[in-house]
């Protein structure tokens, strides 16, 4: 009898922690889920904002930490292709439950070499600041795409 109960508990106990996985974005009602949105780390997601960055672009060693009373983010953003690509990425952030909360990031340009990584830092403006969305793209300035194509 006490081993059946076991098996039950377990089961419910297993049952529960399942249901209670928080969503990532890409699984709540209204978004379709993207190659262009990586959002496998908790605290991080990536937005690629051209499709030609498909399966060529990712982002790696993401790391947090406290600098005073506000969060900084490292994330490598890394060219997983044979190809140089010159890009411009931009820097947002969420509070705790998703909402956003700074949304006047500049546009920065770099270049990846193929197969290299970057690293870009940026801290939050806001104590609440907790996650960050990183968003690379190809930049629409007709003399860089050309320069690539070269």
């Amino acid at each position: 009898m006490i081993s059946h109960f076991k098996i039950f508990m377990f089961t419910v106990l297993a049952l529960t922690m399942l249901a209670c996985k928080p969503a990532s974005v890409a699984e709540n009602p209204g978004f379709v889920k993207q190659d262009t949105l990586d959002d496998t780390h908790p605290r991080a997601r990536l937005v690629l904002g051209s499709e030609k960055l498909i399966g060529n672009i990712r982002m790696a060693n993401i790391r947090f930490r406290k600098v005073g009373l506000f969060t900084q983010a490292q994330v490598g953003i890394q060219n997983l292709s044979d190809v140089r690509y010159n890009l411009e990425y931009k820097v947002e952030w969420e509070d705790e439950n998703g909402f956003m909360l700074d949304q006047s990031g500049a546009w920065q340009r770099f270049t990846l070499a193929p197969t290299q990584i970057d690293t870009v830092t940026a801290t939050g403006k806001l104590q609440e600041a907790y996650k960050v969305v990183f968003t690379v793209r190809l930049p629409d300035d007709p003399f860089i795409i050309n320069s690539q194509n070269k």
